[in-house]
C-alpha cells in the first residue's frame, strides 16, 4: 500500500473543500472546466487500464455488475441532485437544514469509485501512483469544493461544515484500502472484480455525464472541448 499515495487522495478533497470554507472564492467557471479534465482522464483510464484488466480475470457475470455499478449511479444522482456534476440545487425550505441524502449518496459514490485505486501497485509499481488514483483525486477537488458551496448556502455552521468536508475526504481512501484488501486477501480476492466492475459503472456513468453535458444554449464551449482533450492526452501518457 501506498502510503503517499493515500495522503494525497484524502487531502486533495481535504485542501480544496476547505480553501472554500475559509477563502468563499465565487465563480464556477474553473471548476466546471476542472470536472472536464478530470471526467476525460477517468473515462480514458476506464477505457485503457480498467476495463481491459476487469475482463481479463474472466470472472462470471461480470458484465451485469458493470451495469449495475452505472445504474447505481444514476440512483445516488436521483439523491445527490447531480452535485457530481456541479450541479448546485437551492430551495428556501433546506436553508440551515444537513442535506443527508446528499451527503450520504456523495459519500458513497466516492468509497465505491476509489475501490480499485491502489489495485495497480501489485503489480511491479509498489511506488508509483495509479494513473487511476490521479484520476480519482483530480474528480474529488470539484467535487468537494461544490460540496462545501452547498453547506455554506444552506447557512450552516462552519464547523458543520468541516466536519462534512474531513468525512467526505475521508471515503475515498478508505474505498482504496477496502479494495486494497480484498485484492489481496485470498479468502475474498475472488469479489474484488465484482467491486472493481461496480465501480467502473459508477466511473463510466459520472465521465459520460460529465463530457455529454452542454451549457444552456447546447453549445460546446472551446475551452471544455481543450479541456477533455487535455485530459485523455494526459491519460495516453501515463497508461504509454
Amino acid at each position: 500500500m501506498n502510503t503517499t499515495a493515500l495522503i494525497v487522495l484524502f487531502l486533495s478533497s481535504a485542501i480544496s473543500g476547505l480553501a472554500m470554507v475559509w477563502f468563499k472564492p465565487s465563480g464556477t467557471k474553473n471548476i466546471k472546466l476542472l470536472l472536464s479534465f478530470s471526467g476525460s482522464f477517468l473515462m480514458a483510464i476506464c477505457f485503457l487500464h480498467l476495463l481491459p484488466e476487469l475482463f481479463s480475470t474472466n470472472t462470471p457475470n461480470v458484465s451485469l455488475f458493470l451495469l449495475i455499478g452505472f445504474f447505481m449511479q444514476l440512483l445516488l444522482e436521483y439523491f445527490s441532485g447531480g452535485i457530481e456534476h456541479g450541479h448546485i440545487h437551492l430551495h428556501g425550505d433546506q436553508l440551515k437544514k444537513f442535506p443527508f441524502l446528499v451527503f450520504f449518496s456523495l459519500c458513497f459514490h466516492a468509497f465505491v469509485e476509489a475501490a480499485p485505486a491502489f489495485h495497480f501497485h501489485g503489480e511491479g509499481h509498489e511506488h508509483e501512483v495509479s494513473p487511476l488514483l490521479i484520476g480519482i483525486a483530480l474528480h474529488k477537488i470539484p467535487i468537494s469544493i461544490v460540496l462545501a458551496s452547498l453547506l455554506l448556502a444552506n447557512q450552516l455552521k462552519k464547523l458543520s461544515v468541516i466536519t462534512a468536508v474531513i468525512v467526505f475526504s475521508l471515503m475515498a481512501p478508505l474505498g482504496g484500502l477496502l479494495g486494497h484488501w480484498l485484492d489481496h486477501n485470498t479468502e475474498f480476492s475472488n469479489l474484488f472484480p465484482y467491486l472493481l466492475a461496480v465501480a467502473v459503472g459508477i466511473l463510466l456513468h459520472i465521465a459520460t455525464t460529465i463530457l455529454l453535458e452542454t451549457s444552456e444554449n447546447h453549445k460546446f464551449s472551446k475551452m471544455k472541448l481543450i479541456s477533455i482533450l487535455v485530459g485523455a492526452l494526459l491519460a495516453i501518457i501515463t497508461t504509454y
